[in-house]
């Protein structure tokens, strides 16, 4: 039976080329996105190329769709043995506040989405793998949890307590047969709204953004999945 890999938050850049690497190696692939909009152009794009492939419409953010979606999967395709939590899209630049405008408001925002929504997904579906003795928790973070950086004050404190979850995830789960990484986005990837953003504003950069096709960081997904040798992989420098 071929594995099931769910990519929560996923859309038509990164989360294209993840369902493409891993689709390649026999995966089906559980979308979850928040429209039918994003969701119907995925599908198609991914039968073209021969992977199965089925949308779920949910919020990632949103505790309960994140577990009714959960539900649905597992009742389509048995079983999650590949769970991605990579929340992004068009909103994901929102709320985002330097250092000195960091408030408990926007701290909080954050903080749910990027560490208590990743809790939240990996209650739903690590009781199962756990249960098999087999499967794996991805989760795509940022540069700034690794290096501080002032204008994601509120962002990087999110991806900081994220990173240590991650990081203490994956040791708990040492000889389970249960696998927790994280992807480090260290670059704009190309064709992504931030980088459209980039790219439409014209306006000067106090540094020349790297700007790195999603294949490469689908690659370093499939890399930690398949050797589970460490935690993290960085893609990317990002001005540094």
């Amino acid at each position: 039976m071929p594995g099931t890999l769910a990519i929560f938050g996923a859309g038509p850049v990164l989360g294209l080329s993840l369902a493409r690497r891993f689709g390649r190696e026999g995966f089906r692939v559980a979308l979850v996105a928040r429209t039918e909009r994003t969701l119907a152009p995925l599908v198609a794009a991914l039968a073209a190329d021969g992977v199965e492939a089925a949308g779920f419409r949910a919020d990632v953010y949103d505790h309960d769709a994140t577990e009714r979606a959960v539900a649905d999967i597992k009742r389509a395709y048995g079983r999650i043995d590949v769970a991605v939590f990579s929340p992004g899209g068009g909103d994901m630049g929102e709320g985002i506040a330097a250092t000195l405008d960091v408030d408990v408001a926007n701290a909080r925002l954050m903080l749910d989405r990027f560490v208590v929504s990743a809790v939240s997904l990996v209650w739903q579906v690590l009781p199962d793998m756990a249960e098999r003795g087999e499967g794996a928790v991805l989760f795509t973070a940022g540069r700034s949890g690794i290096h501080p950086t002032p204008y994601l004050g509120n962002a990087g404190m999110a991806q900081a307590a994220l990173r240590n979850y991650v990081h203490t995830l994956n040791e708990s789960l040492a000889g389970t047969g249960v696998y927790a990484g994280a992807v480090n986005i260290g670059a704009l990837i190309e064709g992504s709204v931030p980088h459209q953003g980039v790219t439409a504003s014209g306006q000067p950069l106090d540094f020349d953004p790297e700007v790195i096709h999603p294949d490469v960081f689908a690659d370093a997904f499939w890399e930690l999945y398949e050797r589970r040798d460490r935690v993290e992989i960085l893609v990317g420098a990002f001005g540094r």
